[in-house]
């Protein structure tokens, strides 16, 4: 019996001992931090040479610096409505993808601080055939269609409130479905964030669509609607989260953050500084 219990505590400190020590413990020694991301200009992008590139990453690095962290990103792409599931299931360490805070999702994911702000914005036919600038002229059409990402519900329900059906809205896996979506008449418009739209019209660099300009903002209870994202990571990863939050808010609170966003096409009105918490943002 002795020999058994004693067999037993040896195995299962064994298991201990091979078992992840947690992120921290993990990036401090040096281990990859694999980023779970859905390709979204100008935040996230697998580069020319496979390496990661974007707002967000840039970031990410800089504060992983700031952490005395010298660890290698690994690239884990999913599809938006994977991010948190993949998450949760140990996939990868940290989503950086644009991810909306959200009271709902703040149960499932431990956010970091704020790091930018977005308005909506739609890519629309060449020509913008539909004449369409804002939510309410979809709504007042029933035969318009309107696509977004797979999991992009916030930006969804901008339109939702604004009066759009639901049958009005087709969710796609990933923004080059949605593209070639409005370029077949699937759909009429793609909605994302603004400053990805922008960015993708001028990636892509195709004559057949164009962005929706002028685009009037959702209001939503009183207030112009507003993405705020950030990235999010594990719940028992909180530890990690409360060093990440003190390096990154030293980096958005100083002309740093501008820098790190400019050449993505952020503007200091886009980068929170300290406020709203994620605090706030979770009730």
């Amino acid at each position: 019996m002795f020999k058994q219990t004693l067999a037993t505590i040896v195995v299962l400190a064994s298991t201990a001992i091979g078992a992840s020590a947690g992120l921290m413990d993990d990036a401090k020694a040096g281990k990859p931090v694999r980023v779970g991301f859905a390709e979204q200009e100008p935040f996230i992008v697998t580069g020319p040479n496979g390496q990661l590139t974007g707002y967000e990453v840039d970031l990410l690095k800089a504060v992983l610096a700031k952490m005395g962290i010298d660890a290698q990103l690994e690239a884990v792409p999913t599809q938006f409505g994977a991010l948190i599931p993949g998450l949760q299931a140990k996939r990868f360490d940290i989503i950086a993808s644009d991810l909306y805070i959200r009271p709902d999702r703040c149960k499932l994911v431990a956010f970091a601080e704020p790091t930018h702000f977005v308005n909506d914005g739609l890519i629309v036919p060449a020509g913008n055939p539909k004449a369409i600038h804002s939510f309410q002229d979809v709504a007042k059409d029933p035969s318009l269609k309107m696509g977004y990402l797979v999991g992009g519900g916030p930006i969804a329900d901008h339109a939702l409130a604004m009066g759009v059906k639901k049958e009005q809205l087709v969710a796609l896996p990933d923004i080059a479905s949605l593209l070639a979506a409005v370029k077949t008449d699937r759909i009429d418009a793609f909605l994302n964030t603004g400053v990805t739209i922008q960015s993708t019209v001028k990636t892509a660099n195709d004559p057949a669509i164009e962005r929706a300009m002028p685009f009037e903002q959702a209001v939503v209870d009183g207030k112009t609607a507003m993405g705020i994202g950030s990235y999010a990571f594990r719940l028992e990863d909180k530890d990690f989260v409360a060093d990440f939050d003190k390096q990154l808010l030293a980096i958005l609170t100083s002309d740093q953050a501008t820098k790190i966003g400019e050449p993505y096409g952020f503007t200091r009105e886009d980068i929170p500084a300290g406020k709203p918490t994620t605090k706030d943002l979770c009730k």
